[in-house]
């Protein structure tokens, strides 16, 4: 089932505007099942959390992670993930609609209809090449 769920978060993906977060699957005996998605962290983190921190919000370096695998564009990222990274002072992954990469700690990857192409090793960014606002970042 995991690999199905993956399948699906990847089919669900829209470049630069993210896919769901956390699902409930309901599955019956005698009738269909069904599968409910969310763009919120709505469960614990489930069976592969760490002793006593399955109720625990994920922290910015799960959403960082989230963020490079499905990257988004800063308008898409919703306030809640965005206060996630104030707090802990992480400055997320941001999807580039000019060059459909996502771009983070200084590297760059291209993004497809899927999400990210963990294929391609990351390249780093030259900050005197960018055009506009990603100048900027760095």
């Amino acid at each position: 089932m995991d690999d199905w769920l993956l399948d699906v978060r990847e089919r669900c993906y829209s470049p630069g505007e993210g896919t769901w977060i956390t699902y409930r699957v309901f599955l019956y005996p005698d009738a269909p099942g069904r599968l409910e998605v969310f763009d919120e962290e709505l469960l614990t983190k489930g069976l592969f959390a760490s002793s006593g921190s399955q109720r625990s919000p994920s922290d910015a370096a799960t959403w960082k992670s989230e963020l490079i695998a499905f990257p988004r564009t800063a308008e898409n990222i919703p306030e809640w993930m965005w206060a996630t990274f104030r707090v802990e002072d992480v400055t997320p992954p941001l999807y580039n609609p000019d060059l459909r990469t996502v771009d983070w700690d200084n590297r760059r990857r291209p993004v497809t209809d899927r999400g990210t192409d963990f294929t391609v090793e990351p390249t780093v960014i030259d900050p005197s090449l960018e055009p506009g606002v990603f100048a900027k970042i760095g």
